[in-house]
């Protein structure tokens, strides 16, 4: 029996790799250590072949073993002939979170040294092994923190990689998720019959982490057909979720075309209003329109790598909804803006539509960046990728550096050149674009050409300083990682 679902999972991930058009790409295999990435290696080196597949294994340096378990999955990667490559994150130098959000940093940290290795090989997909429990979990997880249809149509086969660097093609790599048709008793089977070790995270039984208690829970019902909390049950609901999304998205898409203006090099949409300021909008007319159009647009701009909770996407429609009743009813309206989930909405006035942009960071929430040389891209902020380089025919020291500042750090530096920069981007900006609340999440850049150098002002709310070097040697470009594709899959 083992044997026989190897081959077909084997089959199954040639399958996808060809529909994905990945057949030709150079892969990266994220692999753990546990049952399901090891037995992700075994099959995709046979899908595949080992040539075309690199693994890494990020150490995140919580347990004692973790620096042998990911040396054995070194050895192991050596048999099947793939490359493998080991990232151990280094606490000392970041704060630690406490127990409550130290799953999702580490998986924030996890992905961005995934994505340096992509970027260093060149990889334009990540192949990871989650599986159908996996898929109940996630589906469990977001109903309980009140998710809409589109978290509730769970994991999808294929994504953007988050926190991740352009790579292959300059193009944000991606994660695929080829054995979510396969449960973990299957995977277990494939490595108990290939002769595979794999190593049992003991933190994945620590209950205090949610996910964790959430996996007991539909263990502890898998044992009963009719309990409504076991993985049958939940992926079939999940399933029922992902089809009325593709339903709302075929045409989510176009809608979003003619009624959204997305500013990738700000990192904000622009809804429209309508122009008698009393009928709701197009996009929002209809219910279940109004919340894909709403988690489409606040996923966009708060980047995260997950959907936005119903409960926020409700503190939204409320607040539009009412602003229309109250417009039609000849009522005054408290200009006000709503911000949560990241992200800040401002109500629309005669020179723009509804707007949403991050919302303002909290005090040393965005660190400065460390000096970048000429021609290096920084994914700033998680959201913005930013390159400085030579403009063609310009010659530049190799000694040049740069750095990225948000607007409360820098105003520390240069208030005063700040100040002028933004009255006069006012003359030629369109109004949404100097909107305060855009602009104090806006990156602020500085240049400096020599090592003794002071560093100057180069780039500032979307534009660069007139009379500073970028304005005649260098090309900044700023631009959302996420591209221009409001309706992205989660």
């Amino acid at each position: 029996m083992a044997a026989i679902a190897a081959s077909h999972a084997v089959s199954h991930v040639q399958n996808i790799i060809q529909r994905l058009q990945l057949g030709d790409k150079r892969l990266l295999l994220a692999v753990s250590g546990g049952a399901d990435s090891m037995a992700l290696a075994y099959i995709a080196s046979r899908a595949v072949g080992p040539r075309n597949c690199i693994a890494v294994t990020v150490d995140h340096g919580f347990r004692p073993e973790s620096a042998h378990e990911a040396a054995a999955v070194g050895r192991y990667m050596q048999k099947l002939g793939i490359q493998h490559e080991i990232r151990r994150l280094k606490w000392e130098e970041v704060q630690k979170p406490p127990v409550q959000r130290l799953e999702e940093v580490a998986r924030q940290r996890r992905y961005t040294e995934i994505g340096n290795v992509c970027q260093m090989y060149q990889v334009s997909a990540v192949l990871t092994g989650h599986h159908s429990g996996d898929q109940a979990e996630t589906f469990l997880f977001r109903f309980i923190r009140h998710s809409g249809i589109h978290g509730l149509s769970g994991m999808s086969l294929q994504t953007a990689l988050p926190f991740a660097l352009p790579a292959a093609e300059n193009k944000t790599p991606v994660i695929v998720r080829p054995l979510l048709d396969f449960d973990k008793r299957t995977l277990y089977s494939i490595c108990k019959a290939g002769g595979i070790e794999w190593f049992e995270d003991a933190s994945n039984s620590d209950p205090r982490f949610k996910r964790n208690m959430l996996r007991q829970i539909i263990r502890e019902a898998d044992d009963d057909d009719r309990s409504p909390f076991n993985a049958s049950s939940l992926l079939k609901v999940r399933k029922a979720m992902q089809g009325h999304r593709e339903v709302i998205d075929r045409g989510l898409a176009s809608l979003l075309d003619k009624h959204a203006t997305v500013r990738a090099d700000l990192g904000v949409v622009e809804l429209a209003a309508e122009t008698d300021g009393q009928q709701l909008p197009r996009w929002a007319s209809n219910p279940a329109v109004r919340e894909r159009a709403l988690a489409s647009v606040v996923g966009w701009v708060n980047c995260k790598d997950h959907p936005p909770e119903l409960a926020h996407l409700r503190q939204f429609e409320q607040s539009i909804v009412s602003f229309y009743k109250a417009r039609k009813a000849g009522a005054s309206i408290a200009q006000t803006s709503v911000s949560t989930a990241g992200v800040t909405m401002l109500p629309p006035t005669v020179r723009h539509g509804w707007l949403f942009c991050r919302q303002r960071p909290r005090a040393n929430e965005i660190q400065i960046t460390k000096d970048l040389a000429l021609g290096a891209t920084a994914l700033w902020d998680g959201r913005l990728l930013i390159c400085v380089q030579a403009k063609p025919g310009r010659s530049i020291s190799e000694a040049f550096t740069w750095r990225v500042y948000s607007q409360d750090a820098a105003m520390h530096k240069w208030a005063d050149q700040l100040l002028e920069h933004r009255r006069v981007c006012r003359k030629t900006h369109r109004p949404a674009d100097m909107h305060q609340a855009v602009l104090a999440v806006q990156p602020i850049i500085s240049v400096k050409p020599v090592p003794d150098a002071q560093p100057t002002l180069a780039f500032a709310f979307g534009s660069v300083c007139a009379e500073s070097l970028a304005a005649t040697d260098l090309d900044i470009s700023v631009r959302a990682v996420r591209g221009t594709d409001l309706v992205a899959r989660n």
